[in-house]
């Protein structure tokens, strides 16, 4: 009788496209883990570059890693393909052009196991395109953990609404679609993956290696599409309007507003009142009469905003001490 393969206990998801350049480092952070039973699926979204021999190479080396070839169809599809093939009890990602420390999948385990949480979630280093550190950095957590109510209080937090900067216990990812054609999948999903938690397992170490790059999404030339963030956004701002958090809620408010302008300024004069723009003012229109019906438009709220604005990490060290 044939001896049943067991389940890895995690399962590692990489969307691949056009990474050639750091396809391979990100690659052998997660192969170097500390943690060693995992499975590692690389998804090849049709990339046109290196990327697939790269990832058939990583595949011949250990057999922990597994390859999805599939025609080009977007980050969330490629997320979404690794989902249905995921045989792990725990689910996490990396973006291919980021990397993660040695100790990060023990780490955030061993975290979430402890307090009994079905996420994990960790701090994050930002670098520069060529790998060297950014001017800007933030350490909005500390190791402790939340309750849902408290990590939807938080959740406009960056490593709470990254899906790499978390590891998730595969139930709290039942019934998720990354949404396909949208920017800011992160964000979109955020808020039923935290209401699927009890608890979420915090850690103040920087254990995610995040890459900027000048042409990505947050950074790169302006389009319509940039107009997903103020969808994006209001989900977030329902789910904190949902659980009464009313101050996160404006903050949320405020910022879709400063989003929606800075993208007008920076569309073509010829989009500036196109249908996909007039959607986005409505959607924000929306959010603000949902946040004055709530009472949610004090001067406390007001004045907390302005600090989150102008100086980040005072906010969160302000805002959420013991």
């Amino acid at each position: 009788m044939t001896e049943q393969k067991k389940s890895p206990e995690i399962s590692i998801i990489v969307p691949v496209y056009k990474v050639e350049k750091y396809l391979n480092e990100c690659i052998d952070s997660i192969l170097a883990q500390t943690f060693k039973d995992f499975e590692l699926i690389l998804v090849d979204d049709g990339s046109p570059d290196n990327c697939p021999a790269l990832c058939d190479a990583a595949a011949e080396k250990d057999s922990r890693v597994r390859v999805i070839h599939k025609i080009n169809g977007g980050v969330s599809t490629a997320r979404n393909a690794g989902l249905a093939a995921a045989q792990g009890n725990w689910i996490g990602f990396v973006d291919p052009d980021d990397f993660v420390d040695k100790t990060y999948y023990e780490k955030m385990l061993r975290a979430a196991k402890q307090a009994g949480a079905e996420l994990a979630v960790c701090n994050e280093v930002f670098m520069e395109e060529d790998g060297s550190l950014c001017d800007y950095q933030e350490q909005p957590l500390r190791t402790e953990v939340l309750s849902r109510e408290e990590a939807i209080h938080r959740i406009r937090l960056t490593p709470l609404i990254q899906a790499a900067t978390r590891l998730h216990r595969r139930d709290v990812l039942e019934g998720i679609v990354f949404p396909v054609g949208k920017n800011y999948e992160d964000a979109f999903t955020t808020p039923e993956i935290i209401e699927h938690a009890t608890a979420v397992a915090c850690i103040k170490e920087k254990l995610y290696h995040y890459r900027l790059h000048p042409a990505s999404i947050m950074h790169g030339k302006v389009t319509l599409k940039n107009l997903d963030e103020i969808d994006a956004n209001y989900g977030l701002l329902a789910c904190a309007l949902k659980y009464g958090k009313k101050d996160t809620a404006f903050l949320q408010y405020v910022l879709m507003k400063r989003m929606l302008r800075n993208t007008k300024k920076s569309l073509p004069p010829k989009q500036r009142n196109s249908e996909r723009v007039q959607q986005a003012e409505a959607c924000l229109k929306k959010a603000g009469r949902e946040v004055r019906q709530q009472g949610a438009c004090t001067l406390r709220n007001a004045a907390e905003t302005a600090l989150c604005i102008a100086n980040p990490q005072f906010y969160f060290n302000f805002k959420y001490r013991k």
